[in-house]
Parts: C-alpha cells; structure tokens; sequence
C-alpha cells in the first residue's frame, strides 16, 4: 500500500464554494450554533436563500462528530462517524459521486448475496459459511423479531424485557451487535419503539479519505467562526434573541441550535427564560449513547494471513460471558484497504472502559484479538489508538436514542420555541445517529427559521 495516495490537501481539489466574505456581525437575522453536518447545511441553505447568517462553533474545526485524522496512522482516520448510512438517499453518497467531490473515493464494499461480506468466529476456528455459522444468525433474528414485535405492539419498554430467557450461546454477540455496536447502548436502555422507528435497512457505502475529510470539503469556504462559546440565548424580546458568547453579544432575529443531547442536557448553554419541562425532559431522556472506535493498524501480512484481504469485511465472532453489558467488540477489518481496523465498543462496558483509561481500551483489544487469532497479534499489531466520546467536552456522547418509554419525547426535541429558536442536529432527525439525518434535519430547521422570517 503507498500511504501517499490516502494523504491530500483541500488544494488538491479545485476551487472553493462561492460564499461570501463575513465577520462576526453583531445583528445578523439568523445564528446557527454548532458546525457539525445539522448546523453546516443549515447555515449554507440561509445564505443561498439570501439571508445574513452566521455559524459559531466551540471547537476549532468545523464537522462535528464527522472528522477525519490522518496524522495518528499516516492514512485517513474516521475517529467518529464512518459509514455512510441510508446511501440510496444519502446527501453524502451523491455529492461524494459528483464531480464536485473529485479526488474522493466514494465506494459500495465487496459483497455476498447483497450483504456487506464477513467472518464469523467461534474461539479461533473459522466457522463461516458452516452450519455452526447459522446458529449466530438464527439467534439474530429471534432477537429482532421480539424487538420489532413488541414495538408494533406499541410497547415502549427495553429491549432486555422482550428478549427472553431462552438464549443460545450466540446471544451476547447478538446483544452485541444489535444494542452496542448499532444503538451504542445495552438492550436494558434502548427502547423497542424508538429502536423500531429506524429506517430499513440498506448497504453502507464508505470513503477511502474519510467521510471526515468529505464532510470537510462539502463545507469549505463556508463562514464559520470557530472557538466561539455560546453561554446564553435569551429570547424575553419581541424581535429578537440575545446570544451571549465568548467573543461578545449577538442580537439575531432567529437562533438555529444544532448542538448534541448531550450538550443541552447539560445545560452548558442556559436559556432565559427557560425552556419548557418537555422540552428539558427529552434532552434528558433522549439520551447520547457511547461508542469508540479502539483502531489498530498492522502490517499488510496479517490480512493474508487470516484470509482476510479484502477491505471493508466484518469479523464476528463470540463473546462469552452473561453480562447485562456485552463485554466485547464489532470489528470492521482492513478498512479502504488502508491496514485499519476498528474494534468499536458501546454502552456501559464501553463506558467502562473509557473511565479506566486508553490503556485499558487498548489492553481489552489486544486480549480479545489474541483470543481470536492468537499471538500473531503481537507481530502484526504496529499501533492503536482509542477514542473517548463520553469525555468529549463538545458533544458529552456519541448519539442520541430514546430511553425505554420515553420514545414519544423524540418529537419534542424539534418543536421551535416561540418561532425564534429552532432545533436540529442528529437527535431530531427520523434518520438519528447518522450523518445525512443531521444533514436533512438542518435544511429543516433552516426552512423553519426562513418562514418565520417571512422571508
């Protein structure tokens, strides 16, 4: 692999947007707060309607949760969002396709029968495509099944209540890939209303410099004032917000919020006066999960060494154990042929994990993937590194999902607040926990503010 071909600069890829040239106006009709997918669409479908708008963000770069590093492996790294969900509609997928996009490498990975390929692992024997593989798969859809079930029935309880006592030795994969590694929370805190209310399924697609770097590009040139910290939205005026930020007073007519659950949860941005009980109540109980990335880079040698060659292929493999959360990991192997490998946890354990520290993230994969391949992992494994998303002060958490019997609060996070502050952002999305769902959600809440404007 030439590590060179993964590695580009913005000037590589022809000239930027037209947008135009800004400074923090004091009175501009809309503020958007947030630069992740939810606030970047919002902010450049205000300008191309004509409207003066501004986006602040706390961090020093735009994209949110979609960012990808290229400095910890020397090759494009997603440390956050990854795979482009929902590709037949996905915003992402036909921009990345587009001639607007060109140097990215937007692709559908090999597939089996119409499914992204993989391989299923019992202890170290390779049981795909055998009987023993059908076990894993049968227990899968008993599982969904009771979920899906119980959530037409209108039930919204947890999952870990309709699952049943009769579990095969598959179920803690089966836990595993449905709760944490999907929902990047445990059965007992995902509820089957909520969980049932997602899109149906369709292949991921990805992109070989990293959907990060796609969201990046997308968004160039757009006028984004970064390090900005927004303390206080008072709306008490007939005509407009008062915002309070680091860098000063702002008197918009129309605020857009696009920041996380976990953020408003938190309340480290206050409102005056303050927003309804509903409102607080599904900030809190539309709740960010946790999910981290430990990824691993080795030498090309160990794919073929496990017959794992082809990029982008699912290991399974499994976990052992009755814990009310999995103890072990999704994999994704060889990811844009780069030699990455994620090895991603959710929920508690993943929590637990992330408090006792990056050494014990990395020593859990190292024990996990000895018990698989064995000590050939020491001659291969060059590097890893993990990611902490409950810590990250910006977003406090992953994504967002209904605890069980609070699916209905979902529809709350949405409502506008006196047709002055509008809200967007994965949570309020149909398609929550993805990238395009943000994305549509800011076109949204943009329309929204653009109406009440009378504009």
């Amino acid at each position: 692999m030439n590590r060179r071909k993964f590695l580009y600069s913005l000037s590589a890829f022809g000239l930027l947007p037209s947008y135009p040239s800004f400074s923090i106006e004091p009175n501009p009709e809309v503020v958007v707060i947030g630069a992740g997918a939810a606030g970047l669409a919002a902010t450049d479908r205000l300008i191309k309607k004509g409207i003066s708008a501004i986006c602040l963000e706390v961090n020093n770069r735009i994209g949110g949760r979609a960012h990808t590093n290229t400095e910890y492996f020397g090759v494009p790294y997603d440390v956050g969002a990854h795979w482009i969900h929902n590709a037949k509609s996905s915003p992402y997928l036909d921009y990345g396709l587009s001639a607007k996009a060109e140097g990215f490498d937007v692709y559908k990975p090999p597939t089996s029968g119409g499914e992204q390929k993989y391989k299923v692992y019992d202890g170290k024997r390779n049981i795909t495509d055998t009987s023993l593989e059908r076990g894993l798969w049968k227990e899968y859809n008993k599982v969904s099944n009771l979920i899906s079930a119980a959530a037409l029935k209108g039930l919204d309880v947890s999952a870990s209540s309709v699952v049943g006592n009769s579990r095969s030795e598959w179920f803690e994969t089966v836990h595993q890939l449905i709760g944490p590694y999907d929902m990047a929370k445990d059965f007992k805190d995902i509820s089957c209303v909520d969980f049932n209310t997602y899109p149906s399924w369709s292949l991921d697609w990805f992109c070989k410099q990293g959907y990060g770097a796609l969201v990046k590009h997308r968004w160039r040139g757009l006028p984004v004032h970064l390090n900005t910290i927004v303390k206080e939205i008072h709306y008490t005026s007939q005509d407009k917000v008062e915002i309070e930020t680091s860098k000063g007073k702002l008197n918009p007519r129309k605020c857009i919020v696009t920041v996380s659950n976990g953020i408003l949860a938190s309340e480290n941005i206050k409102f005056f006066p303050k927003l309804s009980e509903k409102k607080v109540e599904a900030f809190n109980k539309i709740k960010m999960g946790i999910y981290n990335h430990v990824t691993g880079l080795f030498e090309e040698k160990f794919f073929r060494e496990i017959g794992m060659e082809e990029m982008d292929m699912y290991l399974y493999y499994k976990i052992s154990g009755s814990n009310t959360s999995p103890r072990g990991m999704g994999c994704l192997m060889n990811i844009s042929g780069s030699n990455l490998c994620y090895f991603d946890y959710g929920g508690d354990f993943a929590k637990e994990l992330e408090n006792e520290g990056e050494a014990a993230q990395k020593s859990f994969t190292i024990e996990q993937l000895k018990s698989i391949f064995g000590s050939k992992i020491d001659k291969y494994l060059l590097k890893l590194h993990a990611t902490q998303w409950g810590k990250n002060k910006f977003t406090l958490g992953s994504y967002a999902s209904a605890d069980p019997g609070f699916a209905h609060l979902r529809k709350y996070l949405k409502i506008p607040v006196e047709d002055k502050i509008f809200f967007a952002g994965e949570a309020t999305a149909f398609e929550y926990a993805s990238v395009s769902g943000a994305h549509r959600s800011g076109i949204r809440a943009a329309d929204e503010a653009i109406k009440a404007l009378n504009f």
